[in-house]
C-alpha cells in the first residue's frame, strides 16, 4: 500500500512513540497531573513539558496553550468562546463573524450554529487559486464584527492564505483573529511573537503525533478572553476543564519539538514529492490542478505537502476504486446518502461531477520517489482505462485492470469487484459491423449512462458489447448484462429485471439505481430494435 494522505492523519513518529511509552505502562508513570502528589507532579512535570514544546513550535508563551482534544474542539472553544465573552446571544446585541466558504466543516458547522442563535455570519468565497485575500476579509467587516476565523492553509487544496498581512491589519481595527493552522503547524514556519493572531488552533495527528489531542493558542498579550465550552474542575485556567490525557499531551510535545527540528528538511522533501507527482500526472490529457501552482514564494504560494487534481472524463467513486494499493482521499460515493462533491472545489468553480472526480494527495516523511513514480504510473493507467470503458470518448483500448494484490478494501460485493476490475465484454464493435444495434440509459441523479450494443445472427444476440460511465456497481452491471444477453432471443431481453440483477449481484440498497440502469439499458435497446424492424 502507497500512503497519500498524510493531510488526512500522519502514523506517529518513532520518538513520538517512544516518549509516550513511560506513561502507558501498567508500571509506569500514570499519575493525575492534577494531583498533589509525587506521582501527580510528575505528570504535571511531563504536561509543562509539553506545553513548552508546543509553544516553542509556533513562537507562544507556554501559558498560552490551552490543551483539547483536536483541531475541532480548538475551533469551537475559539469561535464559540469569544463570542459567549462578549455576552452573545444577547437580545439586541449584534453580533457579526467573517470566515470562509472553504473552512473546514467544524468551522462552518459552527458558525451555522451561532447563526442560529443570532449572530451574522459573512462566508467569502475565495478566489480562484482558492485564498481568501485580506482585502476580502477587510471589506466584509462591520462595526459588529467580533471575530474573523481564517485558515492558514487549506486542508483540500493547499492554498495558504496571508496570515502574515492579514494579522496586523485586524490589530489595527480591534477585531480579534482565529486561524486554524491544522495544516499549517510542522509545514510551514510560524513566529506568534512577531505576528498577531489572537486564538490558533492545533491537532497532533497531523504532524505525527497521537489522534485524540490538540491545543488552542490563546494570546496573553493583550488578552485573548474566552468563556469556557466545558466546565467542570477549572482546569487549563479555567477554560477547558477534565483531567489530561498524559500519554497524549507528552506525544503532542515531542511531535512539536521533531517537528521544530526537522522543518526545513521535511518542507523540502514535501515540496519535491508534490513536484515530482505534479510533472509526470500533468501529462494526462484534460487534467486540472486545484488551488495555487507554487511554491512557498511568491504569488501562488501553495502548502508543501498537498496536491489536489482534477480528472475529467472519469466517474469519482470509479477513480478510487481503481487504486485500491494507493491511500489516498478522493470524491464521494455514488450512493445518494453520500453524493456531496468537495464544498471547496465547487467554491473553486468546480461542477459537481469534476470534483467528484478528484484526488487529494498529501505527503509525508515516510513518501519517496519511488511511491510517486508507483502512484503516478498507476493513476495514468486507471485514468486512461476509465475514459476507454465510458460511452463519452473515443475508440480507446480497455486495459490495465486494477491490482488485484491490494484487494477489495471498499467492501464490494465480490462478483460486482470481479466484473469492475476485469470488465468482460467491454468496448465497441468495429465501425460497419453488421446487425449491430446499440441503446444506452442514464440516471441523471447519479450522473451515470450505460450502452449496450449487440451484433445479431436474426432475432439472436450473437455477441454484445457495453459502455458505462459511473461507479463501480454501474460498470459490473454493464458487465453482466453483456455476459448475460450473448445467446437470448430479443423477445427475451425485457425480462431481466432490476430485482433480478440486484439479487445475482449481491446489489446494497443504496446502489439500487444501478440495477434500474441496467433494467432501462435493456428495454432501450429492445425498443431500438422493434423500430428497426418496423
Amino acid at each position: 500500500m502507497i500512503y497519500l494522505d498524510y493531510a488526512a492523519t500522519t502514523p506517529i513518529a518513532p520518538e513520538v512513540f517512544e516518549a509516550m511509552l513511560p506513561y502507558l505502562k501498567p508500571d509506569g508513570l500514570h499519575g493525575n497531573p492534577a494531583s498533589t502528589h509525587g506521582p501527580g507532579f510528575a505528570a504535571r512535570a511531563a504536561v509543562e513539558q509539553a506545553r513548552a514544546q508546543v509553544a516553542a513550535l509556533i513562537g507562544a508563551e507556554p501559558a498560552e496553550i490551552i490543551w483539547t482534544s483536536g483541531a475541532t474542539e480548538s475551533n469551537n472553544l475559539a469561535i464559540k468562546g469569544a463570542l459567549e465573552f462578549r455576552g452573545f446571544p444577547k437580545a439586541g446585541r449584534a453580533v457579526h463573524i467573517v470566515t470562509s466558504r472553504t473552512e473546514h466543516k467544524c468551522v462552518l458547522d459552527t458558525c451555522r450554529h451561532l447563526e442560529t442563535l443570532g449572530a451574522r455570519v459573512t462566508y467569502l468565497k475565495p478566489d480562484e487559486r482558492g485564498v481568501v485575500t485580506p482585502e476580502a476579509v477587510l471589506a466584509a467587516i462591520t462595526p459588529d464584527t467580533a471575530l474573523v476565523s481564517l485558515m492558514w492553509v487549506n486542508n483540500e487544496i493547499g492554498a495558504i492564505n496571508d496570515i502574515e498581512r492579514l494579522a496586523p491589519l485586524l490589530r489595527a481595527r480591534g477585531v480579534m483573529l482565529h486561524v486554524d493552522a491544522a495544516q499549517a503547524a510542522g509545514k510551514l514556519a510560524i513566529d506568534l511573537r512577531t505576528l498577531p493572531v489572537d486564538l490558533l488552533s492545533l491537532s497532533a495527528h497531523k504532524l505525527y503525533g497521537p489522534k485524540g489531542v490538540g491545543a488552542l493558542y490563546v494570546r496573553r498579550k493583550p488578552r485573548a478572553r474566552l468563556s469556557p465550552q466545558m466546565h467542570g474542575g477549572g482546569h487549563e485556567q479555567g477554560m477547558r476543564s477534565g483531567t489530561l490525557a498524559t500519554h497524549q499531551v507528552v506525544g503532542f510535545g515531542a511531535a512539536c519539538a521533531l517537528a521544530a527540528q526537522r522543518l526545513d528538511a521535511d518542507i523540502a522533501q514535501f515540496s519535491a514529492l508534490r513536484d515530482a507527482l505534479w510533472a509526470r500526472l500533468q501529462t494526462i490529457p484534460g487534467v486540472l490542478r486545484n488551488g495555487p501552482t507554487g511554491g512557498l514564494v511568491g504569488g501562488e504560494r501553495a502548502a508543501p505537502h498537498l496536491l489536489n487534481l482534477s480528472f475529467p472524463g472519469v466517474e469519482g467513486e470509479a477513480l478510487r476504486a481503481s487504486l485500491p494499493g494507493i491511500a489516498v482521499s478522493s470524491g464521494s460515493a455514488c450512493s445518494s446518502a453520500t453524493a456531496e462533491s468537495s464544498y471547496v472545489l465547487r467554491a473553486l468553480g468546480r461542477d459537481d461531477e469534476t470534483a467528484n472526480a478528484s484526488l487529494r494527495f498529501s505527503f509525508g516523511r515516510m513518501t519517496t520517489l519511488a511511491d510517486i513514480e508507483q502512484a503516478a504510473d498507476t493513476v495514468i493507467a486507471q485514468v486512461a482505462r476509465l475514459r476507454a470503458l465510458s460511452p463519452f470518448n473515443t475508440v480507446a483500448p480497455i486495459a490495465n485492470p486494477p491490482d488485484a494484490a491490494a484487494g477489495n478494501p471498499y467492501g464490494y460485493g465480490s462478483d460486482i469487484w470481479r466484473l469492475f476490475r476485469e470488465t468482460p465484454n467491454a468496448g465497441r464493435f468495429p465501425d460497419g459491423a453488421p446487425e449491430v444495434i446499440s441503446a444506452e440509459a442514464g440516471t441523471p441523479a447519479a450522473s451515470s449512462l450505460l450502452r449496450l450494443a449487440l451484433r445479431l445472427d436474426g432475432e439472436r444476440v450473437a455477441e454484445a458489447r457495453f459502455l458505462a460511465y459511473g461507479c463501480p456497481t454501474t460498470i459490473a452491471v454493464g458487465a453482466f448484462i453483456a455476459g448475460w444477453v450473448q445467446g437470448k432471443a430479443m423477445a427475451d431481453l425485457t425480462g431481466l429485471k432490476a430485482l433480478a440483477l440486484r439479487s445475482a449481484l449481491e446489489i446494497p440498497e443504496d446502489r439500487a439505481h444501478c440495477a434500474l440502469l441496467g433494467e432501462d439499458a435493456l428495454r432501450a435497446v429492445f425498443a431500438r430494435h422493434k423500430e428497426e424492424m418496423a
